[in-house]
C-alpha cells in the first residue's frame, strides 16, 4: 500500500494505542488533545497566536509552528538514537 505521508502508519498506531488502554480512537485522541492543551508549550503558542492574529502577523505563527515542529522532529531523533 502506498502512504506517502503515513497517514496509514499514524491511523493503525492510534487504533493499537487505544486498544492497549482499553478505548476507541476518538477517546485517545481527545484525551492527548486535553493533556497537551494544558502544557507550557501550548499555552506559549496559543498566546503568541493571539498576539500574532491581533496585529496580522500570520507569517509569525507559521514561523512558530515550523520552529516548534523541527524541535519536536529534533526530540524525535535523539530519542531513537538513544535507543
Amino acid at each position: 500500500m502506498d502512504d506517502p505521508c503515513g497517514q496509514y502508519q499514524f491511523y493503525t498506531e492510534v487504533q493499537a494505542a487505544a486498544h492497549l488502554l482499553g478505548c476507541n480512537a476518538a477517546e485517545l485522541l481527545e484525551r492527548a488533545w486535553n493533556a497537551y492543551r494544558q502544557t507550557p508549550d501550548f499555552r506559549e503558542d496559543f498566546e503568541h497566536a493571539q498576539k500574532a492574529i491581533s496585529v496580522g502577523d500570520l507569517d509569525s505563527i507559521a514561523s512558530r509552528l515550523q520552529e516548534r515542529s523541527a524541535a519536536r522532529a529534533k526530540q524525535r531523533a535523539e530519542a531513537v538514537k538513544a535507543l
